[in-house]
């Protein structure tokens, strides 16, 4: 019975994964979909996130991230990274 209760568990777990990663690229794609109907261009906004990354990196004298690096990151984590690139340059400077 205990097997049981673990496999039908571990089945449960598996379809989740599953239904994540199936829904994922849906959810992206709507998301493209939703900004162009707004007038928003996600590889314009992908590239101003990409440089001041990049500018960022310069002024803190980092190695310089190359474009195809950040290009590929979600503009999620690219706006994450330029915030603390942001804080850390005023921390530097204070």
């Amino acid at each position: 019975m205990l097997n049981a209760r673990e496999k039908a568990s571990l089945d449960i777990q598996s379809n989740l994964i599953d239904a994540r990663q199936e829904g994922r690229p849906e959810g992206r794609q709507e998301g493209i979909e939703i900004g162009e109907q707004r007038g928003i261009d996600i590889g314009e906004q992908r590239g101003k996130l990409t440089g001041s990354v990049q500018v960022f990196e310069w002024l803190l004298g980092e190695t310089v991230s190359p474009d195809d690096m950040l290009t590929k990151k979600y503009i999620e984590k690219s706006a994450l990274m330029v915030i603390q690139l942001q804080k850390r340059l005023r921390d530097r400077m204070s």
